[in-house]
């Protein structure tokens, strides 16, 4: 039993991670839709560095997902959306074709409601609930944050028992972003403004005694060759260093590569020396804005 609930959370850390950039298929559909865009994947028709974070409800971003010598083992997609006043963010993935069936179709569902705080720059998260599902197997957890009393409240359940709960105190001046909030926080720049060579410290929900996100953008010599090595030559992309902590994502160093396009779109993902899997890599297929303007 032991051995397989390790196996669980190598793979769920793996979507997991590719997804703190982009993904998900997402079943449930924002409503009131009534015009649909596609754009240049890495690009938007008009591109503002900060602003209302609301201008991204309504964006979809589609990934492939390999790893080993699979390609496109994995399909996912990540979107924000707005229903009846709750501000929502939704991913899910999930393995498909021969990979698919070997792996009992694992699907991995992550959702977050957020209140806008910061005179509309940044996402604060209210809960945030991940659901891992193994062929008949459920791993859940739920959090919920409530910043007047700074409570932080979890529980953990396996197969319909919960198997841990428990709170604590949300430290003054610190929000406890969980991965959806972090990706819409960092592309608004609410972290501090995005330029080559800048470093950020991202508090997260706490696990396994670690509970900060580090990026590092690459600065243009470093990207230079790098960007070279692997045959790009756009000098206006970004490429960052993000370091999780390891337990979280289940990797031998927590290292995570990624481009994003001059318009703070991420391209693709390399997940380093992940456990089980070796390197994995992430590309992004598509983007699709759907909006009711």
């Amino acid at each position: 039993m032991k051995h397989k609930y390790l196996t669980l959370y190598a793979f769920s850390s793996f979507l997991l991670a590719a997804g703190l950039l982009f993904a998900s298929i997402i079943k449930a559909e924002p409503t009131a839709i009534a015009r649909t865009t596609t754009l240049h994947p890495g690009e938007y028709s008009s591109f503002r560095l900060e602003g209302d974070i609301r201008r991204f409800i309504g964006e979809t971003l589609h990934i492939d997902i390999s790893f080993l010598w699979f390609d496109n083992a994995a399909a996912a997609r990540v979107g924000l959306y707005e229903n009846n006043g709750v501000l929502y963010s939704i991913l899910e993935a999930e393995t498909k074709g021969f990979v698919g069936f070997f792996t009992a179709y694992r699907k991995h569902f992550y959702k977050a409601t957020f209140d806008v705080v910061d005179d509309g720059k940044r996402l604060r998260s209210k809960t945030f609930e991940r659901k891992v599902i193994i062929g008949d197997m459920a791993d859940s957890t739920n959090h919920s944050f409530d910043y007047k009393s700074r409570t932080h409240k979890w529980k953990k359940i396996i197969d319909g028992e919960m198997i841990e709960n428990g709170d604590r105190i949300i430290p003054l001046g610190v929000n406890f972003d969980d991965i959806l909030a972090v990706f819409y926080n960092f592309r608004n720049n609410a972290y501090g403004k995005v330029k080559k060579g800048a470093k950020y410290t991202i508090h997260t929900i706490p696990e396994k005694g670690e509970d900060e996100i580090k990026v590092h953008i690459i600065n243009r010599d470093e990207q230079s060759g790098f960007m070279s090595k692997n045959k790009r030559n756009n000098g206006e992309e970004f490429l960052l260093k993000a370091i999780i902590p390891k337990e979280i994502f289940n990797t031998d160093t927590g290292e995570l590569l990624f481009w994003t396009s001059r318009h703070l779109i991420p391209l693709e993902t390399t997940v380093k020396n992940y456990i089980l899997f070796g390197d994995l890599h992430a590309k992004l297929n598509r983007r699709i804005f759907r909006s009711s303007e």
